[in-house]
């Protein structure tokens, strides 16, 4: 019952379905007037928390939510959670806040539309490496990694940039769609445009933006927003949602990573770097070049990165499995410098990782010390 991490979990799952009932409502389900039970659970924990601290905890579910839209620390309990944790609600108006989507994917509710366009969009990735790569892995790799990138460098495209990806990804289904076509469609909305889509986009992201607000991205430089604009013919595609939140957002950690790599001069020939190997397993591999006495060059160390951009340190660490299967000498869970920034994020991480099973052998790291220990590495094995 002290465990307090898991009755919040607990009501985020539990609203995160509420929330989807609400939005997607199913006619002729038994179930639709009563409460999800992952919500009447984390309820049931949360009262007894306060009778323990003998204190009146809420009277009714509304009441409940209504202490879900203030923050944690305002609530009259005392939860025993992280003090940066704390400072969030769960509720912002009538979505989840950041802090309580991240829980209700710990909880696993299985029905929030983001995760579930999330699961397609990865599911479509594949689908399309596969058709495209042909038998040859190394080229089933590579149009993952490819594609998986583009999500990330593309906020918007037009539908001519759809037909110029469907010429150079020609594999179709047997209904004549290309996969590529059916990934876009997946992990973007459209929009009727003729002739040009006109859109504004922060600098520091590549996020769209409505005027001057800020893009809201976590970690952003930000910048003055640049007006921007696609050909298209009959439609432009903007990112899902759940693509921005959940592929794009904090993909931009792992695409800094391996740019600083790639483009620094000192590991050229000294480093390879690659794309998220085996279809995703892990986020990036590094893999340390030498040369023999003839000039033949081999791989003599791999170091594997999976980067993770999330707001909670504790809730990371909960839900944190290093991917199995994947041989490397070394493991790295590489954090974004504007998360390890806050408080005492990379203690929090590693505390919560300290003895799971899937933190082991694991090294939290920030991003810019990761990039350092790379060229350190590098120097030492070319001596």
């Amino acid at each position: 019952m002290a465990d307090d991490y898991l009755t919040v979990t607990m009501l985020c799952g539990g609203l995160a379905q509420i929330i989807r009932r609400r939005t997607h409502p199913r006619s002729g389900t038994a179930d639709l007037g009563l409460l999800p039970a992952s919500w009447r659970v984390g309820f049931s924990r949360l009262y007894w928390r306060c009778l323990d601290q003998g204190v009146d905890g809420p009277a009714s579910d509304l009441e409940l939510m209504a202490w879900c839209s203030r923050p944690l620390i305002t609530w009259d309990v005392d939860l025993s959670l992280s003090d940066s944790d704390r400072q969030y609600e769960l509720l912002i108006g009538d979505e989840l806040s950041m802090f309580a989507e991240q829980a209700a994917r710990l909880a696993s509710s299985g029905d929030v539309e983001a995760e579930w366009v999330e699961n397609q969009v990865f599911k479509a990735i594949k689908a399309a490496a596969a058709a495209n790569g042909g038998a040859d892995d190394q080229q089933v790799e590579a149009v993952y990694a490819a594609l998986r990138r583009l999500l990330i460098d593309r906020p918007v495209l037009s539908d001519t940039d759809l037909l110029r990806l469907e010429q150079q990804l020609p594999a179709a289904d047997n209904s004549g769609q290309t996969y590529v076509r059916r990934l876009i469609e997946n992990a973007y909305t459209t929009t009727p445009a003729s002739g040009a889509y006109r859109y504004v986009t922060c600098p520091g992201c590549g996020n769209p933006v409505a005027g001057g607000d800020a893009c809201g991205t976590p970690g952003c430089p930000g910048g003055i927003p640049e007006p921007k604009s696609v050909k298209t013919v009959r439609r432009a595609y903007e990112h899902h949602r759940a693509t921005r939140r959940f592929i794009h957002d904090p993909g931009l950690v792992e695409a800094r990573i391996m740019d600083k790599l790639r483009e620094d001069p000192g590991l050229d020939g000294r480093v390879e770097v690659v794309a998220y190997p085996r279809l995703d397993t892990v986020d990036i591999a590094i893999e340390f070049l030498r040369r023999d006495v003839r000039g033949e060059v081999s791989v003599g160390e791999i170091w594997a990165v999976d980067a993770k951009d999330q707001l909670s340190a504790r809730l990371l660490g909960r839900r944190f499995e290093w991917p199995a299967g994947f041989p490397c000498d070394k493991r790295f869970l590489a954090i974004p410098e504007h998360r390890a920034g806050q408080g005492q994020y990379l203690k929090e991480l590693t505390s919560e990782l300290d003895g799971r099973r899937g933190g082991a052998g694991v090294t939290v790291v920030r991003e810019d010390i990761l990039i350092e220990m790379v060229k350190v590495r590098a120097k030492e094995l070319a001596a």
